[in-house]
Formats: C-alpha cells, structure tokens, sequence
C-alpha cells in the first residue's frame, strides 16, 4: 500500500474515532470579578453550578459595591444590577437565576455611592458559561 494510501486510511480511521466517541455534558464556567481601585472595594462572582451571583462590598468606604449581570435566558437578554448594601464587614447580597446550560454570561463589579450614584472603579467584564 502506498504511503498516501496509509495515510489517508490514518486519518478516515481517527475522523471515525472522534464521530463515535460520546462528548461530556458541557460544563459551566465560574467568574470572579474585583473592582480596579486599589483596594479591591468590591468583589463579585458567578456560580455556574446552581447559577447565583453574589457581590460583596470590602472597604468601609461610605460605598456600595454594585454587580452587573448579564445573561442570556430562553427568550432574551437580561441585563442585572445586584448591590451589597448592607456595608463592609456584612454579608454579601446574593442572587439566583435559572439560565440554560452552556449559556453564555458576564460579569462586572463597580462600587458606587448611593444607589443612583456614578459607577466607578468597575472592573471590566469576564465571560463564563452557565
């Protein structure tokens, strides 16, 4: 058999093995987040497994820390804000969804003064997946 032929044979062989080999479940990915201030003020994190946000706010500042949430659900977007308002030194506000497996989200945290202040210090957004 030529060498072209064999190889050919190689690679119908392992495309083969690949199609009849079972995928797992796709797993979810978890984010964390913290705020740019050098403080790290606010942190915040998703749960891929049972889906919850919680936000914490770090520094007895006067401020709160603010997540926002961004989600794809069965029929549309979702865009959430979920603030720590309890101050520093307290437990932090978490929240649940039920978002689709393999569903893509983002993550922020911002501190903020007030709930209609300015958001600052925001940390940018991270991707993971539910």
């Amino acid at each position: 058999m030529s060498r072209v032929k064999a190889t050919m044979y190689a690679i119908a062989a392992a495309g083969a093995a690949v199609v009849l080999t079972a995928s797992p479940a796709s797993a979810g990915t978890n984010v964390s987040v913290h705020t740019s201030d050098p403080w790290h003020s606010g942190t915040a994190g998703f749960q891929a497994d049972g889906e919850t946000v919680t936000v914490c706010d770090n520094r007895a500042d006067g401020m709160r820390a603010t997540a926002i949430f961004t989600y794809t659900g069965a029929n549309s977007s979702e865009r959430v804000k979920i603030s720590d308002t309890n101050g520093s030194g307290n437990s932090c506000a978490t929240q649940d969804f039920s978002i689709p497996e393999g569903n893509r989200v983002l993550l922020e945290v911002c501190v903020q003064n007030g709930a209609n202040g300015t958001l600052q210090h925001c940390s940018g957004s991270k991707e993971g997946r539910a």
